[in-house]
């Protein structure tokens, strides 16, 4: 690809970071955007699913110090992903405001 063919940085859409924790770049409207895009929707689906459970275990017995960790691991995690997915769609947001 020429100089002159690549894309403008400024006009890139950031990704969801990957396991590695390294966020990728991609162009808006493509395949990979769309790929992105149910990345992101599972990532909160996943977060709807656990504050599911998490709210039933917080209902019930008494937790074991062992299961309390995992909740809050689980729940962290989620939080994390829910905000990254939030600032990313913020970004795009804004992007589509200028």
């Amino acid at each position: 690809m020429e100089r002159a063919d690549m894309p403008d940085p400024t006009d890139l859409r950031r990704m969801p970071p990957g396991a590695d924790g390294k966020t990728g770049y991609c162009q808006p409207g493509g395949m990979v955007a769309e790929l992105s895009d149910a990345i992101e929707n599972q990532l909160i689906e996943s977060g709807a699913v656990v504050l599911g459970l998490v709210r039933a275990m917080l209902d019930g017995p008494q937790l074991t110090a062992d299961e309390s960790w995992f909740m809050l691991r689980r729940t962290a995690e989620c939080l994390r992903d829910a905000l990254n997915v939030a600032e990313l769609r913020g970004e795009r947001l804004a992007a589509a405001d200028n």
